[in-house]
């Protein structure tokens, strides 16, 4: 128990920082839009690794259940987060209830850590590929977006997420990706793997509507 206190207070720790980042916003007087945006990203920088920090330190002190299979429950960042299925044509697809965040200053590794706990507690086998395509589709309008410019998506948190558990690397020969935007007034981000091979049958799907 003293060490549960120990790491609670650890954590109480980050949540004064966090604390401290909300009441800088709240305290600047700044009407800039670049300054807004960068406190906005410190902000969420602190929080998301905050999160994180959290699931690794509590989970050594979850008292384990007869039958499971994680000591982090699965079944919260299905819940929350997003979801993971292998659909009948073998392709890996991951939804994210969110969508890809603006990286022109900071970006947390959450993203990346959540479709790691999507991998680790599906409960099936994932499939495998040596050579892969990777379409990222994000759902979004001109009014809730995240980013409008693709280079200021952060999406490189996801290969890192998949390499050795669904893909062999992510360098440029055995991993292809493809970003990808759909309008629309609910927000999420779609994820699918497959092999290299069927990329133009899932582009085809995407101009379909059939995704």
């Amino acid at each position: 128990m003293r060490n549960l206190k120990e790491c609670l207070q650890s954590l109480q720790n980050g949540e004064i920082q966090i604390l401290k980042q909300m009441s800088k916003m709240l305290l600047s007087g700044s009407v800039s839009e670049k300054v807004l945006a960068k406190q906005m990203d410190d902000l969420l920088f602190c929080m998301e690794n905050q999160c994180i920090r959290a699931r690794i330190a509590l989970e050594q002190f979850r008292p384990e259940e007869p039958g499971a299979g994680q000591p982090y429950s699965a079944d919260v960042i299905l819940d929350t987060a997003g979801s993971l299925e292998v659909t009948s044509e073998g392709w890996l697809h991951i939804t994210l209830y969110t969508l890809l965040p603006n990286c022109r200053h900071k970006v947390s590794n959450y993203i990346g850590d959540t479709i790691a706990r999507l991998l680790a507690g599906c409960g099936y086998e994932l499939p495998y590929f040596e050579q892969a395509f990777m379409g990222i589709v994000e759902y979004c309008s001109y009014e809730n977006h995240n980013a409008l410019d693709n280079d200021n998506k952060g999406w490189k948190m996801i290969p890192n997420a998949l390499k050795g558990r669904v893909i062999e690397d992510d360098s440029q020969f055995c991993l292809s990706i493809g970003l990808f935007s759909k309008l629309s007034e609910d927000m999420r981000c779609e994820i699918y793997v497959m092999p290299i091979e069927e990329a133009p049958v899932f582009v085809q799907m995407l101009c379909d509507n059939t995704v």
